[in-house]
């Protein structure tokens, strides 16, 4: 009987891993359509990450190629390899590393360089970020040890806890293991104190590594947090590549019909996040997702979303830029900032948008 009152007050009231309450969308996260109507500045299949080179141009992984792309929006292929680049970064020496899912090149354009495919004597799996320091060191974040990259929904429903965050040797290519354990790592960043930051997505949450420990610096993200970036002015900008629904976390209590789900019906249609959605009829219904009239209404639950967040140095989110339910922004994994641009990747639309930090700044004001 007790187990039984624990666990109704685990579901109603939360706790840091089984609850069925998700954070509102208000304040600072307040939804708006700045992602939705946003310009698209470059359109390809595949595309994955992006990093501003110290040249001052913008880069961007897609499938197997890393490509420069112009203040046009052209692609000019300037590495190619055997397999998908699942993450990329750039060096203030001009290097650009990149990262094959099961291994990391440190200097992708050219061959025959330093490389590294693992940490403390364990095999790299599934590495889907990647952020430089000040000191010239690469930072590797592995979201599983047990699942590829391209399996995270398996991850997810699998209450995956193996996320890595490693420290790189840019010259040697030796990594050591900075902090294991975590839910699902998918973003790391160094900010501008030199504090370490990871992205948590299983727990909703940015944690700062220090040591073997990591703190709590973002907390009750309504959504699954993944890659960062440097922002002007202190702080960095959050991706946020799919919003929690209440049906998800519903499923993940469920053991058995979760297990059962998993075993016997195509991933494309589990109950479980998704880059981008509405486009088969198949997709599972979402209660209130149910379109009413041909129209579907923006607050309906979510089965994808298209979300960033301004972050402070105070590690209090600023303001948001949103691509509602119905629109086709969603799978947000990248951004980055150059000057007044910011370039958003939406993973689910293939598409790479290019705002004004500018105009960003006195729309959320307005």
């Amino acid at each position: 009987m007790s187990n039984l009152a624990s666990r109704l007050k685990s579901l109603i009231f939360g706790n840091r891993d089984e609850a069925l309450s998700i954070p509102i969308m208000d304040g600072s996260l307040k939804p708006n359509n700045l992602l939705e109507d946003a310009p698209v500045f470059a359109e390809r299949p595949g595309l994955e990450d992006l990093a501003i080179g110290a040249d001052g141009e913008l880069y961007a992984a897609c499938g197997p190629i890393v490509a420069r792309v112009g203040s046009d929006g052209a692609f000019s292929e300037v590495a190619r390899f055997d397999r998908d680049v699942t993450a990329l970064a750039a060096f203030a020496d001009g290097r650009l590393a990149a990262a094959l899912g099961n291994g990391v090149i440190l200097d992708a354009t050219k061959p025959g360089g330093p490389t590294n495919d693992k940490a403390d004597g364990q095999p790299l799996n599934a590495v889907n970020a990647l952020a430089t320091t000040a000191d010239g060191s690469l930072l590797i974040c592995e979201g599983s040890t047990t699942r590829p990259y391209s399996q995270w929904n398996y991850d997810l429903l699998e209450k995956g806890r193996t996320g890595r965050i490693l420290s790189c040797d840019a010259a040697s290519g030796r990594a050591t293991t900075l902090a294991s354990g975590l839910a699902y790592a998918f973003g790391a960043f160094a900010d501008n104190q030199g504090r370490v930051l990871a992205s948590e997505s299983w727990r909703h949450q940015v944690v700062r590594v220090g040591g073997a420990t990591t703190t709590l610096a973002v907390q009750s993200v309504p959504g699954y947090p993944a890659r960062m970036a440097r922002a002007a002015g202190g702080g960095f900008w959050l991706s946020v590549f799919a919003a929690r629904t209440q049906l998800v976390e519903f499923v993940l209590c469920e053991n058995d019909y979760r297990r059962e789900m998993m075993r016997t019906v195509d991933p494309r249609y589990w109950v479980a996040p998704a880059l981008s959605s509405g486009e088969d009829f198949l997709e599972p219904l979402q209660g209130g997702g149910v379109k009413q009239m041909g129209i579907l209404k923006p607050w309906a639950p979510p089965r994808s979303y298209g979300l960033v967040i301004r972050i402070g140095d105070d590690f209090i989110p600023k303001f948001s830029l949103h691509s509602r339910v119905g629109g086709k922004h969603h799978g947000v994994v990248a951004v980055a900032e150059r000057g007044d641009e910011l370039f958003v990747l939406s993973k689910g639309a293939g598409r790479i948008l290019r705002l004004s930090v500018r105009n960003v700044n006195e729309r959320v004001r307005a």
